[in-house]
C-alpha cells in the first residue's frame, strides 16, 4: 500500500511455502503473471520516447515473416488489446502444452493460422498474442533479449532486484510455493512452462519492488508524464460501448476503470498457482499492490479495493469496476 508516494503498509501475510510453514514477507518472491503487461508497455513506450518504435506503425515493419492479416496490425492496437488477433492462451490445445518448453515460433503457431477475431481497431477483447509479439519487437528494435531489457531499463535502476523473468529451474531467492485448490483441497500447482508467458506475463516480484515500481509511476522516473498520461487514457475502440457495459476501457499497457470521473487504472494477474493485482487510485494518490500464492483469488482488484477504502472512505462510496 502506498499513499502520496509512501509505503504506508508492505507486508507479507500467510506463508510462502505451506509443506514448509515458511511464512510470506515483503520480500517473498511471487510470479506476477500479466502485472508484467505493464512492464512490456513501459519499455515499449521509452522506445517510443526515443523514436525507435512508432505506435501507429505496422508490425510487419519490425517484424517478419508474419501471417498476412496481422501486418497491418499497429503497435497501439496490440498494446491496447484491439489487434483482433486470437490468443494463444485460448486456443483449444493450449492447456495440453503448458508443461512444454516450446520455441517462439511454436506458441504463436497456435493461432498463426487463424482469422482476426474482428477487424484491427473496432472492438476490444483481452490478448496475450500481442504482448507477445511486443516482446519479439523490443528484442528486433533494441537487439537484446527482452529479460535483458527489462533488466536495464527498469530493474536494474529502480533497484528491483528480485524482479526477473521466471526460470523454474533456477534457484530464486525467497520464492514462493502456488498454490491451487482442487475439491477444496490445497494442492501444489503443477509445471507451467514459461515459454508460453514471455512479455505476456512471465515475470517475478516481490511487493518491496513493486513499491520502487510504483513509486516510479508516481514520480515520472523513467518516462516523460505526459507519456504516462497517454498510457492511463481511454483508448476505446472504434465500436462498442466498452466504457459503459463493461466499466473499464484499455489504455497502454493498463486498465483504465470507470470510477464516474475519478481517474483509476490497474492490472490483474492470474496464471496457475499465482494471482496479483495493482491498482492506482491516481486522484486519491493510492496504490495498493496484492501478490498471492493462490489462484482461487479470481478477483485480487477486488480486494485491492478494500483495502483503498481503509485510507479513503469516499472509495468506499464507489462501486466496483467491473462489476463482481
Amino acid at each position: 500500500m502506498v499513499w502520496e508516494g509512501e509505503p504506508v503498509l508492505v507486508r507479507g501475510y500467510g506463508l510462502a511455502n505451506v509443506e514448509h510453514s515458511v511464512p510470506a514477507t515483503e520480500e517473498t518472491v511471487y510470479e506476477i503473471a500479466s502485472v508484467g503487461k505493464t512492464f512490456t508497455a513501459t519499455v515499449t513506450m521509452m522506445l517510443v520516447e526515443s523514436g525507435m518504435i512508432s505506435l501507429d506503425t505496422a508490425i510487419a515493419f519490425y517484424l517478419d515473416h508474419l501471417p498476412p492479416a496481422w501486418q497491418n496490425v499497429t503497435i497501439r492496437q496490440m498494446l491496447s488489446h484491439q489487434s483482433g488477433i486470437p490468443s494463444y492462451t485460448d486456443a483449444p490445445n493450449y492447456w495440453e502444452i503448458t508443461r512444454l518448453d516450446l520455441s517462439k515460433a511454436e506458441v504463436l503457431a497456435l493461432v498463426s493460422d487463424l482469422p482476426l477475431k474482428f477487424p484491427s481497431g473496432e472492438f476490444s477483447a483481452y490478448d496475450n498474442t500481442g504482448y507477445y509479439l511486443l516482446g519479439l519487437i523490443l528484442e528486433r528494435v533494441s537487439g537484446k533479449s527482452y529479460g535483458d531489457l527489462l533488466a536495464e531499463r527498469i530493474f536494474t535502476p529502480l533497484g528491483m532486484n528480485a524482479t526477473r523473468m521466471n526460470a523454474p529451474r533456477e534457484i530464486v531467492p525467497h520464492r514462493s510455493a502456488g498454490y491451487r485448490l482442487l475439491d477444496n483441497k490445497l494442492i501444489n500447482k503443477p509445471y507451467y512452462s514459461s515459454s508460453v508467458t514471455y512479455a505476456a506475463g512471465g515475470q517475478l516480484s516481490s511487493v518491496v519492488d513493486m513499491v520502487k515500481w510504483e513509486q516510479a509511476l508516481e514520480n515520472a522516473t523513467l518516462l516523460k508524464q505526459s507519456t504516462l498520461d497517454l498510457m492511463w487514457t481511454p483508448h476505446p475502440p472504434n465500436q462498442g460501448n466498452d466504457w459503459q457495459n463493461l466499466g473499464y476501457v484499455a489504455g497502454l499497457g493498463w486498465w483504465v476503470l470507470n470510477y464516474d470521473g475519478r481517474r483509476v487504472v490497474g492490472h490483474n494477474g492470474s496464471i496457475v498457482g499465482f494471482a496479483s493485482n495493482i491498482t492506482r487510485f491516481i486522484d486519491d494518490k493510492i496504490t495498493v499492490i496484492l501478490l498471492c500464492n493462490l489462484d482461487a483469488v479470481v478477483r485480487p482488484d477486488a480486494i485491492a479495493k478494500k483495502i483503498a477504502e481503509y485510507y479513503c472512505p469516499v472509495i468506499a462510496e464507489l462501486p466496483l469496476q467491473p462489476p463482481l
